[in-house]
């Protein structure tokens, strides 16, 4: 049975992440319209040319992170087992708990950030929460106290759970090519002849878009939108939108979902530890938290109210730049340098 502590600790976390209408978000305005980078899917034309990464390790400077009056955790999102890829956290938030300043910075870690030889995306699965943990804190500048993460299942059920959640979306989009799931290799009517001339013709993004019958539209309006939990995947997981489809556009759209959650706690009264929709939503994710550093840690932060919440997004109108690694994949380097992230510290102790 789950520790009532651990329920607490949750649900307190997701307050926090929500504000429901008592704290001040404050957002940095250049993260709100980042230049978007190529998908996974895109070709490669758009990738700098000029920043390369070869294969072979660079070491960077070891530096220790801070950790003064702050609690600082890092929040995973991945696919899981029926996934492809499915052990990598393409969606990465660092939350940074201030009890001194009294803030709570979330920072979103685009996937595409290469440290340490590989993209950040992979840490989790290669080194385990330990190494993601150890990373990030080299990345920021802070330390990286624990950890939650949750899968692709695991996330529609905690949204189910609640009833849906309402969103503020900041603009109409659309995404007219979302994967759907056990289509991968559809033909979409084409002969195998006419497949193979596809494949020889085209190539990346242009030869997928062929085949039509893979993928659903998507289309999202501007302002508060209802979101269940196969739908509010859709809308964090979607990168085809000409209009909000970036991998920076994902991270704020994380966000987006997180404060959604967070309000839907707040307005149903879903705070009791004994309440069956907590204890629902408690088992669903894997976290490094014990029943006893819980305790402590809501001790020490207080009245949650007097918070703020900041904003800030690490991306190629910042501190970031595009680049090509190994074997052409794209990846984001810092500004200053590959492997030099004393800009990108300092953008997140700011």
């Amino acid at each position: 049975m789950l520790k009532k502590h651990k329920l607490i600790f949750i649900a307190a976390l997701l307050l926090l992440l929500a504000g429901g209408g008592l704290l001040i978000a404050k957002r940095r305005q250049q993260a709100i319209v980042p230049s978007s980078p190529p998908s996974s899917l895109a070709n490669e034309e758009a990738i700098d040319p000029n920043i390369k990464v070869d294969e072979g390790r660079i070491e960077t400077e070891q530096i220790t992170p801070v950790s003064q009056n702050m609690v600082n955790l890092v929040f995973l999102g991945k696919g899981g087992e029926d996934h492809d890829g499915g052990g990598l956290t393409d969606s990465i938030t660092l939350a940074s708990f201030n009890y001194g300043q009294k803030t709570i910075k979330l920072i979103a870690i685009p996937r595409d950030l290469w440290y340490n030889n590989r993209k950040i995306n992979a840490a989790y699965s290669s080194e385990g929460s330990s190494g993601i943990k150890n990373n990030l804190g080299q990345i920021t500048g802070l330390k990286v106290n624990y950890f939650l993460a949750i899968d692709f299942d695991n996330f529609i059920s905690a949204i189910d759970a609640l009833g849906g959640i309402d969103v503020d979306n900041p603009k109409t989009w659309e995404d007219n090519f979302y994967p759907v799931k056990g289509k991968e290799q559809e033909l979409c009517g084409f002969t195998p002849e006419q497949n193979a001339e596809l494949n020889r013709k085209y190539t990346g993004f242009t030869l997928e878009k062929q085949y039509v019958c893979r993928y659903e539209q998507l289309r999202f309006d501007k302002g508060m939108i209802h979101l269940d939990g196969v739908t509010a995947l859709k809308y964090i997981r979607s990168r085809h939108s000409a209009e909000y489809g970036s991998d920076f556009s994902r991270g704020e759209r994380a966000q987006a979902v997180l404060l959604g959650v967070g309000k839907k706690l707040l307005s149903q009264n879903l705070l009791e530890a004994q309440n069956p929709v907590l204890k629902q939503l408690a088992g669903l994710v894997a976290t490094d938290i014990t029943a006893v550093a819980m305790s402590q840690i809501l001790q020490t932060l207080g009245n949650l109210s007097a918070y703020t919440i900041k904003y800030t997004n690490l991306t190629d109108q910042n501190v970031l730049v595009g680049g090509t690694g190994p074997k052409g994949a794209y990846i984001l380097v810092p500004k200053a340098g590959n492997n030099d992230f004393s800009s990108v510290r300092e953008f997140c102790l700011e």
